[in-house]
């Protein structure tokens, strides 16, 4: 065969290959967007001005300037509505948000299987970025004594979104410390929660992946072995006694290990009032 053939052949091979992976690229450059398009489009939802209208309400710093009241630090303040959330989405069982929403700023959704919204946005777009969501098998959903919540651990692509930052528990220096606490809504309550175990699990066939409990005994025993799992001590979690409710988080590894997954398991406390707060401030 001529030379100059096969040249031409392995060029076009060549062309063919880039023009393949520009596209794919491109596919994922449009679908982070996305993701992070509809992540800002459902945080807006619950997003309020302040009033810094200066006619004296809030409070003032010492030169008599109002000062924004909000959760982020932003100038802006979150207000959870749930009949909201599930006029954008009738599967919401409710949301769960870190702090000031950067990475951990989700509806919590369900369906009638685990596969759907491992593809899907809140807004039932196709996308390998998904949702956040409790295992179908679970009846009682965020209100059993275990829910399985499950998320992709996103990357640097999309911000660390979804479940992304989860791993940090285990990976990152002084995280653990710095963030002890979730706010997670189950319908219209507000409740805080705390990390009390973080570590890593089988994927398949793991016992931390249990919901339902024969008794207080057992619950007790699954507590204990989930924090002897733990690779960080939470001692702001407090003791976990058996009238308790906890809950699961699981994703992937940062290393996308698929015979393992990342683990963070949280307590619920107390339940806030926000409209106690609203007027408080």
């Amino acid at each position: 065969m001529n030379k100059n053939i096969i040249r031409y052949i392995v060029m076009a091979i060549a062309l063919c290959v880039f023009g393949y992976a520009a596209y794919e690229l491109t596919l994922i450059r449009l679908e982070s967007v996305q993701a992070q398009d509809i992540k800002s489009e459902i945080s807006n939802l619950f997003t309020q001005e302040p009033d810094n209208s200066g006619q004296g309400e809030g409070e003032t710093n010492a030169e008599g300037q109002v000062i924004s009241m909000n959760n982020a630090g932003n100038g802006v303040k979150f207000k959870y509505d749930y009949n909201l959330l599930l006029s954008y989405n009738k599967a919401a069982l409710g949301y769960i948000r870190q702090e000031d929403g950067d990475y951990i700023d989700n509806p919590i959704l369900i369906h009638s299987d685990n596969d759907y919204y491992l593809n899907h946005l809140p807004n039932h777009v196709k996308s390998s970025v998904g949702s956040i969501y409790v295992d179908y098998h679970i009846e009682e959903g965020l209100n059993a004594k275990n829910p399985i919540v499950y998320g992709h651990c996103m990357g640097t692509r999309v911000n660390n979104i979804m479940f992304g930052s989860l791993p940090w528990y285990i990976t990152k220096n002084g995280y653990s410390k710095e963030h002890p606490t979730m706010d997670i809504y189950i319908a219209d309550k507000h409740y805080k929660y705390y990390v009390f175990a973080c570590y890593y699990t089988e994927s398949e066939g793991s016992d931390t992946y249990q919901y339902q409990f024969a008794d207080d005994e057992s619950f007790l025993e699954y507590i204990a072995k989930c924090k002897q799992k733990s690779v960080k001590d939470f001692p702001e979690a407090g003791e976990i006694k058996a009238e308790d409710n906890i809950i699961t988080l699981s994703t992937c590894t940062l290393n996308n290990d698929d015979s393992k997954r990342t683990i963070v398991q949280l307590v619920r406390r107390e339940e806030v009032d926000d409209n106690a707060e609203d007027a408080t401030k």
